[in-house]
């Protein structure tokens, strides 16, 4: 090659990066010769191979800064104190939990296939409940826990219970010699009281209707009886949650179920909701209506020997009104879920019947959480009456407008959270 030449490739390649000119070199090496093309060709399939391996590393690299971001987040949520518990097919983990009295977060993740519920549990008595937690998704539970052992539901209601133990601790020990007088709580309790026993003797009256449009065969009174005695039990539900034995027997979804419809103990209101709108008012209805009726008596009879304690009455609506918020935000398709559109606004009003009994203390203690509670009562159920307005009892959520329910359940969750702020207003923490 002559000089000028040489000065001209190698001006033209000055402004190439090293590969780039190594490149051109063996191309025109190459070109010069011959012989040389097979190690050109060498050249660069290490070149290729090299860049691959680069690609290769920094995806590896990606991966790795990732998963130290989700452990760090993981190690953030335990450091705050969140208990994560993973709830399967058959059976949660951890399956058996210890912690300290005082308030505890848990951090409720569905693993299994279908919607599942988790519980905490003293006896029959419920704790505190998350509801209709859809596969792959989480919900969060905070709840103040006094010393002692509690059984855990984990999902389906035919697997094995798990076990939370609740240690003492000198603030627990200390709260309990400083709880409040209950001299100002015997008229609420006492009122509320003669109102269980009056909604409990009329669900047994509507139930009975019910019992006998079946046996009668008549599908359309049938349906008017379940619409009218379902209403009556969500006047009782924020108590009857407490009773986990009966309200599943009473009022639990297939979905909590093994076989879901097909399985033996899908039993209560849904059982005969199911069959009367799949098949009307037929012979299969008359065993499912019958033990209604006689876990309707019993539902009575434990309301009528039912000692409420005052703080129960608060978390009990608040947990209520929760399943509600949570039940319209997930838009249902299937008619004969825990909730329907229809049962919104009579399970409002017996949330409304706590919140009355309690006005006159929180108006002494806490005027302005009293105040926030009446808006966000009054609000919430006459948008449930507006926004479900006439739905019939197969009804379901997702056949409603998507932002109208976002809306009201947004107002729900506020509700829900004032009505946790009531036992500290009256000292029952």
């Amino acid at each position: 090659m002559s000089e000028s030449s040489q000065t001209r490739g190698e001006k033209k390649n000055a402004g190439q990066s090293p590969n780039a000119q190594h490149a051109a070199n063996a191309a025109a090496n190459a070109a010069a010769n011959p012989d040389a093309a097979p190690a050109a060709g060498k050249t660069m399939w290490v070149l290729l191979v090299a860049a691959a391996l680069l690609v290769v590393v920094g995806l590896v690299a990606f991966y790795m800064a990732t998963r130290f971001a989700r452990q760090a987040h993981e190690s953030h949520e335990a450091g705050a104190g969140v208990i994560t518990v993973n709830v399967g097919a058959h059976e949660c983990t951890p399956a058996e939990l210890t912690v300290p009295a005082g308030l505890s977060t848990f951090r409720i993740v569905n693993t299994s296939d279908r919607a599942v519920e988790w519980e905490i549990l003293d006896g029959v008595m419920v704790i505190e409940e998350r509801e209709n937690i859809a596969p792959a998704f989480a919900q969060t539970l905070s709840v103040q826990l006094s010393p002692g052992d509690y059984d855990i539901t984990c999902g389906l209601l035919s697997n094995p219970r798990g076990r939370l133990h609740v240690t003492p601790t000198a603030q627990s020990e200390q709260a309990s010699k400083a709880a409040p007088s209950m001299t100002d709580f015997v008229g609420p309790l006492s009122e509320y009281r003669v109102y269980l026993t009056l909604q409990s003797m009329s669900l047994v009256t509507a139930v009975q209707t019910l019992d006998h449009a079946i046996a009668s065969g008549d599908a359309a009174a049938a349906k008017t009886a379940y619409a009218d005695a379902h209403a009556v039990y969500m006047h009782l539900s924020p108590i009857a949650d407490l009773f986990s034995d009966l309200d599943k027997k009473l009022d639990a979804p297939a979905d909590f179920f093994d076989k879901r419809e097909k399985d033996p103990g899908f039993t209560g209101f849904h059982r005969v909701q199911y069959g009367l709108y799949a098949s009307g008012a037929d012979a299969s209805l008359a065993a499912p209506s019958q033990q209604l009726l006689k876990d309707t008596q019993a539902l009575r009879q434990r309301m009528d020997d039912l000692s409420v304690q005052p703080k129960q009455l608060a978390v009990a609506a608040a947990r209520r009104v929760d399943l509600i918020a949570t039940a319209i935000k997930a838009g249902n398709e299937q008619p004969h879920a825990s909730m329907s559109p229809s049962d919104v606004a009579p399970a409002l009003e017996g949330v409304g019947e706590i919140v009355g009994l309690l006005k006159p203390l929180l108006q002494q203690s806490n005027p302005a959480l009293m105040s926030a509670l009446n808006a966000d009562l009054d609000g919430g159920t006459a948008q449930a009456k507006k926004t479900f307005d006439n739905a019939s009892a197969d009804a379901t959520f997702a056949t409603f407008d998507a932002g109208q329910r976002e809306q009201l359940a947004a107002r729900l969750g506020t509700l829900a959270n004032d009505l946790r702020k009531i036992n500290s207003s009256l000292g029952l923490n």
